[in-house]
């Protein structure tokens, strides 16, 4: 069954798909946009923990495209196969979308490891919606009060920070000898632990669940590799997703660990396109391949994605690693290379009890940043990275307590101000 042709196809309706049809919609108004997705539809994946943490009441998302009729939408419904050369996608209730262009916007799977009695109630995973809701709906039917975080990443910490409110017994698992090692380097690391153990929040490193222990179905506590066993009325295993191509196998689409793309968004077969979680992007600052799963990257590849599918050629510049989380009332941001190798890199810090703050140089540019505490100013950085400007000319004053704009060139102080979406 075929339901006729489609202009553009968006395959997931998350943040790069919404922004891809913005941009569409800039170059072509009239051309018909149909977004299929597993979901019920478009919202602000980031705002699930602060929905759960009961900081916010919703997680809509209020971009300017969702005002309009102008993207139809497939609830609940899932692309199993694309066939490339003839321009179909093929749905799971079996009906084909032909298309002219495309783009794949998929996300990521959360990654679970084969843990006996993970079928049982009480364990979940925390990346959707969906997730948000059954535990909430767990947590209105059931007195829990201990909980177990699996994952010390930037997933489980973000888990962590919503329920942290809760007034339970939340210990946090983490298999590595430190915590968000890919986000902040050993120092940190001990700062993030601090604020943790202020909160009430047990740490164990250097270890995992090896069973989930059960009683009439009903998760009662968690055992861990090294022996110890925990209670546990709810567990979370937070340890990471990986980019969701396993329906792309066989489609002729080239996929390493994501799906490899040009510095258009293209992929390698043309005009299908993808954009956010699910891609394999050029690194901003080394030029290695890698997936970059972070909202401010997404959005930047969708948008440059539905340019490009409407003839209006614009170049990616690359991705840029950017994360930040809040413990209790500690802040964390980093960016870039944060543990660098030993040759050809600096660093420079300045710290104190409550505040880490680190910079790594390389041949008098920003590679990478550390903020914990104070983060005010880490928007600066980040942009210097972004931009690719020296600092030799303010070298020594780059984590002054009173550094700021007036302290960069005149042209750039004028980007920074007219600049979209940037802290200053």
């Amino acid at each position: 069954m075929s339901n006729g042709e489609t202009k553009y196809l968006l395959i997931g309706y998350s943040v790069a798909s919404w922004w891809c049809a913005h941009s569409i919609r800039e170059g072509d108004r009239s051309g018909r946009i149909v977004a299929v997705t597993e979901e019920e539809g478009p919202y602000s994946r980031p705002l699930i923990t602060y929905v759960l943490g009961k900081k916010t009441g919703d997680v809509a998302y209020t971009g300017t495209i969702f005002q309009h009729d102008e993207v139809e939408i497939y609830p609940r419904k899932r692309v199993v196969e694309i066939e490339p050369r003839d321009r179909i996608a093929r749905l799971s209730d079996g009906t084909d979308i032909r298309f002219q262009k495309a783009l794949i916007a998929t996300g990521g799977i959360p990654i679970f490891p084969t843990i006996p009695g993970r079928e049982n109630q009480g364990i979940f995973t925390f990346t959707r919606r969906s997730d948000m809701e059954s535990i909430d709906t767990f947590l209105h039917g059931h007195p829990a009060r201990n909980i177990v975080i699996l994952g010390g990443g930037f997933i489980g910490l973000k888990t962590c920070e919503a329920m942290m409110d809760m007034k339970k017994n939340i210990t946090l698992v983490e298999l590595a000898p430190r915590l968000l090692q890919n986000m902040l380097d050993e120092e940190g690391s001990y700062y993030l632990e601090k604020a943790l153990a202020h909160s009430g929040v047990h740490v164990i490193k250097e270890d995992t669940i090896v069973l989930f222990e059960t009683e009439t179905d009903r998760l009662t506590d968690v055992v861990l590799k090294s022996g110890r066993r925990i209670p546990a009325d709810l567990a979370v295993v937070s340890i990471g997703v990986r980019p969701n191509v396993d329906f792309l196998r066989n489609s002729g689409i080239e996929v390493h660990r994501g799906i490899v793309v040009d510095e258009h968004q293209e992929t390698s077969c043309p005009g299908l396109y993808a954009a956010g979680d699910v891609t394999e992007t050029r690194n901003l600052l080394t030029g290695e391949r890698n997936v970059v799963a972070v909202w401010p990257e997404a959005v930047n590849q969708g948008r440059i994605a539905g340019w490009n599918m409407t003839g209006r050629e614009v170049a990616y510049e690359g991705s840029l690693p950017v994360n930040a989380v809040e413990v209790g009332e500690k802040a964390m941001v980093s960016a870039g290379i944060v543990n660098p190798p030993a040759d050809g890199y600096e660093t420079i810090v300045r710290k104190d009890r409550e505040n880490y703050q680190k910079l790594v140089l390389k041949d008098d540019l920003i590679m990478g940043a550390v903020f914990v505490g104070e983060i005010s100013k880490s928007g600066i950085y980040i942009n210097l990275m972004r931009q690719k400007l020296p600092v030799e000319t303010f070298r020594d004053k780059l984590l002054d307590p009173n550094f700021g704009l007036i302290n960069l060139p005149t042209n750039y102080r004028k980007h920074i101000v007219k600049g979209v979406g940037i802290e200053v």
